[in-house]
């Protein structure tokens, strides 16, 4: 009696089952035991693969001739026990599969159940075929309203193509328009600021210098009346110590304080004389600052004339933004239109060539 061949149908795993995981050498370290497999799976192939093995070197030729008493017994035990499981299953598999080819037999031998089933097929047939030619039906009547739709966006859309030159054309002039506006008005105001701006600083920097000068003649007559006064001062000390130093010489000291009080009465003259002019000079300054104010207002009003500029040129870039989304949203329904037209095109072309699919003959199926 021969042995059963063992199963060597699945492929054996106990090589790569204790060869170390490529994703283990990847992963990171752990503490304790290295893990022998990656999942419980490949621990149950492992354990399969193992069986296997023992139960091929069992049944050997080798592993019998060398294998004592005990061993002949367990391994014919073990034979015996695989024959039976083997025979046990090739039995049940027979049976199954006899069940199925005899209900199969029964079913093709069954004259009524054929003609049933021939019945639904060409039931099913002709239903198929009434709904195929109501369907090419509904679909030339779509292929002739999407022509005329066709047709309308064509239209429609040479009549938007003209639109959008027109569009464009006065877009375009009225642009130029206002770009040569604004170019004009923004030179001629920059002249205009340039000639005041240019007088006013001309004619601040002429008042500056004037009131430098007054002011340094000015600094000049104090520090000269500041040496007079000094002078007349220590000539009148002068005076007092020649007066005491010659009392005894009465007629003497007369004539000369009558010479002290001469110039006296000059230097108080002098010193009159000057603070008109002061109070002159002072009155010249009120002017140069008047005029410096006068300078300030045109300064101020060539300033606002410059800002009035601006914002008229920002409205006319205000406009030119709205023109560009005018421009902009007839290029959206310019836009639309045309994709309608692709969809439409689209749908007739997916049409036709259904239809002229179904044009062709077809094989007679009533045979």
């Amino acid at each position: 009696m021969t042995s059963p061949s063992p199963d060597n149908s699945r492929p054996d795993n106990g090589d790569t089952a204790d060869s170390p995981d490529p994703a283990s050498d990847a992963a990171p370290a752990r503490v304790g035991r290295p893990r022998k497999y990656a999942s419980a799976a490949d621990r149950v192939r492992a354990h399969r693969a193992r069986e296997r093995a023992k139960k091929a070197a069992a049944l050997s030729p080798a592993a019998a001739e060398s294998a004592t008493p005990d061993d002949a017994i367990s391994t014919l035990a073990t034979t015996t026990a695989a024959l039976r499981t083997l025979a046990t299953t090739t039995l049940e598999q027979y049976a199954t599969i006899t069940t199925r080819i005899t209900d199969a037999v029964d079913k093709l031998t069954d004259a009524d159940a054929v003609e049933a089933q021939m019945t639904r097929a060409a039931t099913e047939l002709a239903k198929v075929r009434a709904d195929a030619d109501a369907k090419i039906a509904r679909l030339r009547e779509q292929l002739a309203q999407a022509t005329e739709d066709r047709d309308n966006a064509d239209a429609a859309v040479a009549a938007v193509d003209a639109e959008l030159a027109d569009a464009r054309a006065a877009h375009a002039e009225q642009i130029r328009r206002l770009q040569q506006t604004h170019d004009e008005e923004i030179s001629r105001a920059s002249d205009d600021h340039a000639d005041t701006l240019q007088h006013l600083q001309g004619r601040l920097a002429d008042a500056e210098t004037e009131h430098d000068r007054v002011v340094s003649d000015l600094h000049r007559t104090i520090t000269e009346l500041n040496d007079s006064l000094a002078t007349c001062r220590r000539d009148l000390e002068d005076a007092t110590t020649e007066r005491d130093r010659v009392a005894t010489e009465l007629s003497g000291a007369r004539d000369d304080l009558a010479r002290a009080r001469a110039a006296l009465e000059r230097d108080a003259a002098t010193v009159a004389r000057l603070e008109s002019e002061l109070g002159a000079e002072r009155d010249r300054n009120a002017d140069l600052r008047d005029h410096l104010e006068q300078a300030r207002v045109a300064a101020a009003a060539a300033r606002a004339a410059e800002t009035a500029s601006r914002e008229r040129g920002d409205e006319l870039r205000a406009e030119i933004g709205d023109l560009r989304a005018e421009l902009t949203g007839c290029r959206t329904e310019l836009d639309a239109v045309r994709a309608e037209l692709g969809r439409a095109r689209t749908a007739a072309g997916s049409v036709a060539r259904p239809d002229a699919g179904n044009d062709s003959p077809r094989p007679d199926s009533d045979d």
